[in-house]
């Protein structure tokens, strides 16, 4: 098969999965109707959660594992719907690096695989901006190192607005992390804002997860991720723009399956590596376990993934 002829395939499936996203969701929750970008989103997410599903289908065959096959017939179809909706709806796209990633479980109760659109942190950066009642301009996020330079400037009587200085000052031996910070950029200067997280802070991020794997593998990115979180709660919401998409992204936290691959630990990480701790002055929130999207490798197989012709699907 040309490779023209594979797009013509993956375009005509996906289409069809887009279709019947449309279908479940109206079912399920009420009619719905799709943007074209939206639809441009939700084909996307096709190719995302088709990689996924080849990719876990050849590790099962090779480790023998005597799960479930990774086929879409053995996908809670229902569930996939909803959770495309309003993610797609947010602007989410599954194509963009740390936006959202595809990860099963396996419910006993409905033999089937429930699909866990996971929002990475840039995903949570993206759809938070958007739904702040002043968009900023741009948020900077840095780890700081013991050898770097930071000073805080925070706004006082004789400051107008919070600043900061930062310099890495020597890049190839910049020591341990001590903390990090995040700094909101607004049209008007007077809203900028400092968010700092010390290294303290971190470590209690560290403590809290049921996994600490991910967390000493890359004590970087599970930093960044925290940051993240941290800075972007600090976003005042705009009650004009929440709807039912956003509850639902930011209540769902968790889902009460069994890991997809119960005999590989790996399923664990990804489901319990990076619960945040619960603060006295916000709403119960999770931080989500390091994504798909954050492993090098799952970038190349993207990439070759629109070329190939997809996995058979129900639909």
């Amino acid at each position: 098969m040309s490779d023209q002829s594979k797009a013509l395939v993956s375009g005509s499936v996906s289409e069809r999965f887009t279709q019947m996203v449309i279908k479940e969701f109206s079912g399920a929750a009420g009619a719905v109707q799709l943007t074209q970008y939206q639809k441009k989103l939700t084909q996307h997410l096709f190719i995302k959660v088709d990689a996924q599903l080849k990719d876990l289908e050849a590790k099962r065959v090779q480790s023998n594992s005597q799960m479930a096959p990774y086929e879409w017939s053995n996908i809670n179809m229902e569930k996939l719907a909803i959770d495309t909706v309003h993610r797609v709806d947010l602007g989410l796209d599954a194509l963009i690096p740390n936006h959202l990633s595809p990860i099963p479980y396996f419910s006993k109760k409905k033999q089937k695989y429930d699909l866990d659109l996971r929002i990475g942190y840039e995903g949570k950066d993206y759809y938070r901006r958007k739904m702040s009642k002043d968009e900023p301009l741009n948020i900077i996020y840095e780890l700081v190192y013991e050898n770097d330079h930071f000073k805080p400037i925070k706004k006082s009587m004789g400051q107008e607005f919070d600043a900061y200085e930062f310099e890495i000052q020597n890049p190839f031996d910049r020591g341990d992390i001590i903390g990090g910070f995040g700094y909101i950029i607004y049209p008007d200067k007077a809203m900028n804002e400092l968010v700092i997280v010390s290294e303290k802070e971190f470590l209690k991020s560290k403590s809290a997860a049921k996994s600490k794997d991910f967390w000493n593998s890359h004590p970087e990115k599970m930093r960044m991720k925290t940051l993240v979180h941290r800075t972007t709660e600090k976003l005042k919401l705009d009650p004009e723009k929440i709807n039912a998409s956003f509850l639902m992204v930011e209540s769902d936290t968790s889902i009460d399956v069994t890991p997809a691959m119960a005999d590989d630990p790996q399923a664990e990480i990804d489901q319990n590596a990076n619960s945040e701790p619960l603060e006295a002055d916000t709403e119960p929130q999770a931080d989500e376990p390091m994504t798909e999207e954050e492993k090098a490798a799952i970038q190349a197989e993207e990439a070759a993934a629109a070329k190939q012709e997809p996995r058979k699907a129900p639909f």
